[in-house]
């Protein structure tokens, strides 16, 4: 069995691969939900990674290392497999269902939806049917989000998700 192994930093992560970006969100400082959903059918091109992301324009620097906050998984098209990217949290969960089962008419969709309450920005992550949870942000004044996939280097991140939506909405 393939043990996999989260990577180390986020920079290094999005270094590796063709990065794209659907639009940005300006988050208010009222209430509000918004969010960000790409399709893929794994079956019809040759990534065996991506990344998905929602990320803060603003990063800060500690200890000499520049750190960005938001919230971003690689998703091991393989194995099924959903690794966080920003958090250091590891394997958050996989894909039950087998790769091969998505087609056009019903494709992989990969989707976050974020609720900010107060100073909170708090995430859902739905892969196919499945919802898995992941860390909260702590909401800035001015705060951008930006959307970004990823797909290995030299497989084209504008051409692998397909219906790119970004939305949001008040509560």
């Amino acid at each position: 069995m393939h043990t996999p192994a989260p990577l180390v930093s986020p920079e290094t992560a999005f270094a590796s691969f063709d990065l794209a970006s659907f639009g940005e969100i300006l988050v208010p400082d009222h209430p509000l939900r918004f969010g960000f959903q790409v399709d893929i059918v794994p079956s019809q091109n040759a990534c065996q990674q991506i990344i998905l992301a929602l990320i803060s324009r603003k990063s800060e620097i500690r200890d000499g290392v520049k750190r960005t906050h938001g919230f971003a998984v690689r998703v091991d098209l393989e194995t099924g497999e959903i690794w966080d990217l920003l958090n250091d949290s590891g394997l958050v969960g996989w894909i039950d269902r087998p790769m091969d089962s998505f087609t056009d008419e019903e494709p992989l969709l990969l989707n976050w939806e974020v609720e900010h309450y107060g100073a909170a920005l708090i995430p859902k992550l739905q892969i196919a049917n499945e919802v898995f949870l992941y860390p909260a942000l702590r909401f800035t004044d001015g705060m951008i989000m930006d959307t970004v996939t990823g797909s290995e280097a030299g497989m084209g991140a504008l051409t692998t998700f397909l219906h790119p939506a970004v939305w949001k909405e008040s509560l």
